[in-house]
């Protein structure tokens, strides 16, 4: 219950010198050289979104690589992430081909990065990990996953082949189980931890290294954790920011209350900015 969030009044105070490495609050980082890709669940108002804003504007400060490193956001629903720069939301005609096409760009620069560390590692005779070849952290951050998973045809017509259910999905799952070796990862985002059909399918989520869950309950917490790993939690009340957290970098692998940060600034104009300074470098 002692309140470890940063408050912050600027995008500059979130900057880590360390690329690998993004705080969550004193004393909680995810550690980019051990984990994977992120699932982020949490109702309306939960703090989901800014959660994970706070997240990209560090990222972004990081600034880009000369190994086309990428920060991509997807915004399905077409609200206020679609307004920022160099986003990617639904087409004219309400369909998420442009959005099928960015995922396959991200696919493919993910085997272009990893081609490049393996020629290194050749060279060295050596594994040569991306934040040793100057990589930074590329991410794929996709809002309401559900929603956009249920846009796409669960069988592609002779029109159209490669636009599909399962063609999203397959992009997914490779981006998920190959991206990090490359520096490159998912940030997943659902609106509850739901096994119900057209909710986020087993293997995607087991692949998360990162988990996070915001105003969390304990039934939307076995959904993501074994329970055994929950039964010493007590029953309280959350507001906005706080969260339940894990990742697999041998310090944080059990489930901890953490509090986002408070960023007492606007917090989209401020990513926006960072966006357009992200891509003109």
């Amino acid at each position: 219950t002692i309140d470890r969030a940063l408050k912050v009044h600027s995008p500059e105070e979130l900057k880590q010198t360390d690329v690998t490495r993004l705080i969550v609050q004193d004393g909680a980082c995810i550690d980019l050289r051990t984990s994977g890709s992120m699932l982020v669940a949490g109702k309306t108002r939960s703090g989901k979104t800014t959660g994970i804003i706070a997240l990209l504007i560090q990222a972004a400060q990081a600034g880009r690589d000369g190994h086309g490193s990428e920060l991509m956001v997807i915004d399905p629903k077409q609200a206020e992430l679609s307004r920022l720069p160099h986003t990617y939301t639904l087409d004219k005609n309400g369909e998420a081909r442009g959005i099928l096409e960015a995922m396959k760009q991200y696919a493919e620069r993910i085997a272009i990065r990893q081609q490049y560390l393996n020629q290194l590692s050749e060279q060295k005779g050596d594994a040569v990990k991306w934040w040793d070849a100057g990589m930074h952290p590329s991410f794929l951050f996709i809002d309401e996953y559900v929603a956009l998973r249920s846009l796409f045809p669960k069988r592609s017509s002779k029109e159209a082949p490669e636009y599909s259910l399962d063609e999203f999905d397959g992009l997914l799952r490779r981006i998920v189980t190959m991206g990090a070796s490359a520096g490159c990862f998912a940030i997943i985002s659902v609106a509850e931890a739901s096994v119900q059909e057209g909710g986020l399918p087993a293997m995607i989520r087991s692949a998360c290294s990162t988990k996070i869950l915001f105003r969390p309950t304990l039934p939307e917490g076995r959904l993501m954790w074994d329970s055994e790993k929950l039964k010493d939690f007590p029953s309280r009340v959350y507001g906005p920011g706080d969260a339940w957290f894990s990742s697999t970098d041998g310090v944080h692998d059990n489930v901890s209350y953490v509090h986002f940060p408070v960023m007492q600034f606007a917090v989209y104009r401020a990513l926006g900015e960072l966006l357009e300074e992200y891509y003109r470098k």
